[in-house]
């Protein structure tokens, strides 16, 4: 039995520590009321500080100055995830405590004891007041923070794998203290994931009057894929493609993607189109459970402009959805315009070698060509 003195001490000392939790109550800050940024660190490419790309490739970059606001993102409502934040804020608050940390209002209010600033979804300060995405989670997580800035230019991306298999995820978060000083530090390698721009159209090809408000005007940004499908509708979609103004084809089928090589590996793989290389500067037309046997997926050149239209026989409207988010529904004779981006997202990559990049994501998690026989000595390369 502890004597009185023994439990007098121990609750001064459980007194201490909530008072001590309650002291380091963080201050959270609303990204509308920080003052504006006239120049951010960017990330120059070695070789042509002056020509960076605007499609896949690999570029060893260094930051023209240090970065001085992250932005991180993550998966929500999972346990595991919010402990992992957790050390990842600690760590910032420990080390780089003048970084400025942006999150949003769920991640605020999981860890009050921070200083952090909350952006709203749609705030139009966010690439200005945001030199690096974090994130943590899975693909989707990455998708997410495409979306984030879907109305232009968007800030180099951190990936931290939470332990989902992905193809957006280059890091395991076990690693981040390392990887977080490597990449502060820099050089890093940077691959350029083609986005595609989005624009949905009028019978008399002007912007459509209900998506303007929410529209840029270098169109809606996506990374994975612009889907057309019939949605909740009985009767499949009818759907015209054209290519460079030239009519390629009516399709009759669920829907028609169009797909970036990040996204080969998505839908379009599902829905039985190609695998691109992410360096591919490519564009990809694939059928979604099409009527016709003959009606294959497309690759078509990168700087092609393509044109997915209700066609007049249609009997329904077709839902359009980009990157798995439906916006809405096409009429008769309303459209989609899609081409390459001006702004790819640059992925902070792993550095190169043997059993680092693209050939073995795609044997590790698709088992590429791996049939019943070999499919252990896949396993155990």
């Amino acid at each position: 039995m502890p004597s009185s003195s023994e439990a007098s001490s121990k609750a001064v000392a459980r007194l201490a520590t909530v008072s001590s939790h309650l002291a380091r109550r963080g201050v959270h800050t609303a990204l509308r009321d920080l003052a504006p940024r006239f120049e951010k660190p960017l990330l120059i490419p070695f070789a042509n500080a002056d020509e960076p790309p605007v499609s896949g490739s690999h570029v060893l970059s260094s930051w023209s100055s240090p970065p001085a606001a992250v932005l991180i993102v993550h998966k929500s409502g999972d346990a595991r995830v919010d402990r992992a934040v957790g050390k990842v804020l600690d760590y910032f608050a420990d080390t780089y405590g003048i970084i400025r940390i942006l999150v949003e209002q769920h991640t605020a209010d999981a860890h009050p004891t921070q200083d952090l600033v909350v952006f709203e979804p749609d705030s139009p300060d966010l690439f200005a007041q945001t030199d690096l995405v974090i994130t943590l989670g899975g693909d989707g997580t990455m998708l997410h923070a495409s979306s984030l800035f879907s109305q232009g230019e968007c800030p180099p991306v951190l990936c931290f794998s939470m332990g989902s298999l992905g193809f957006l995820l280059p890091f395991p978060i076990e690693s981040f203290i390392d990887v977080l000083r490597a990449t502060l530090l820099g050089p890093v390698s940077i691959l350029y994931r083609m986005r595609l721009a989005c624009t949905p159209l009028d019978k008399d090809g002007k912007v459509l009057a209900r998506c303007s408000r929410s529209h840029a005007p270098a169109g809606w940004q996506v990374m994975n894929e612009v889907a057309l499908n019939r949605g909740r509708h009985p009767q499949l979609a009818v759907l015209d493609a054209y290519l460079n103004d030239e009519c390629l084809t009516t399709g009759i089928a669920d829907g028609l993607l169009l797909s970036t090589p990040t996204g080969s590996t998505a839908y379009n793989l599902s829905s039985g189109g190609p695998i691109a290389h992410p360096e591919a500067d490519v564009l990809l037309l694939t059928p979604v459970a099409p009527r016709s046997l003959s009606f294959r997926p497309v690759v078509l050149p990168g700087s092609a402009r393509v044109r997915l239209q209700i066609a007049n026989r249609a009997r329904a409207p077709a839902l359009l959805s980009l990157d798995g988010r439906d916006v809405g529904e096409l009429s008769v004779g309303e459209s989609v315009d899609v081409r390459r981006s001006p702004w790819p997202i640059p992925c902070i990559e792993r550095g190169g070698g043997p059993g680092t990049g693209w050939v073995k994501d795609i044997n590790s998690l698709l088992l590429f060509n791996t049939g019943f026989v070999n499919s252990r000595t896949i396993r155990d390369r």
